[in-house]
């Protein structure tokens, strides 16, 4: 879902209060630059292109119960981002990403996988973790390639 037109962030929180959903990993939210939004219901994390191209961003919206959870956000890049959460047994990592269209040059899909892989490398082995990506090409294909 993009949310590069005036007024569009207010559409996930109605999705999700709506479904009960509690967090929500987004891709080509499509704003420039990283920060963070704190409204009465929620808090959306987000990270972009340092230019204002309109193009890719990444961000986490979850809801205000979720907050006492974070232990920690992490914006790798427009293509990566990474939430840490306090769990019961175990903490849970969750990793957004949105990977290049096949038209990208092979350089720019290449990063892309090698920048994916040292965000995982870096998840403590102890905690659960959980990518949600937008693929846009064969992700099967390139992760068996790559071994």
């Amino acid at each position: 879902m993009t949310l590069l037109k005036p007024g569009k962030v207010q559409e996930p929180p109605e999705e999700i209060v709506k479904t009960q959903i509690e967090i929500l990993a987004l891709q080509e939210v499509r704003w420039p630059g990283k920060g963070q939004i704190n409204k009465k219901d929620y808090l959306f994390y987000y990270s972009g292109t340092k230019e204002k191209t309109g193009q890719v961003s990444t961000g986490f919206l979850l809801m205000n119960k979720m907050q006492k959870y974070i232990i920690s956000y992490e914006l790798n890049n427009e293509r990566l981002c990474k939430l840490r959460i306090k769990g019961k047994y175990n903490n849970i990592i969750l990793i957004n990403a949105y990977a290049p269209t096949e038209d990208k040059t092979e350089e720019i899909k290449e990063q892309f996988y090698d920048d994916l892989q040292s965000v995982v490398d870096k998840v403590p082995k102890s905690d659960l973790t959980i990518i949600f990506c937008d693929v846009n090409q064969n992700l099967e294909k390139n992760l068996h390639t790559r071994k």
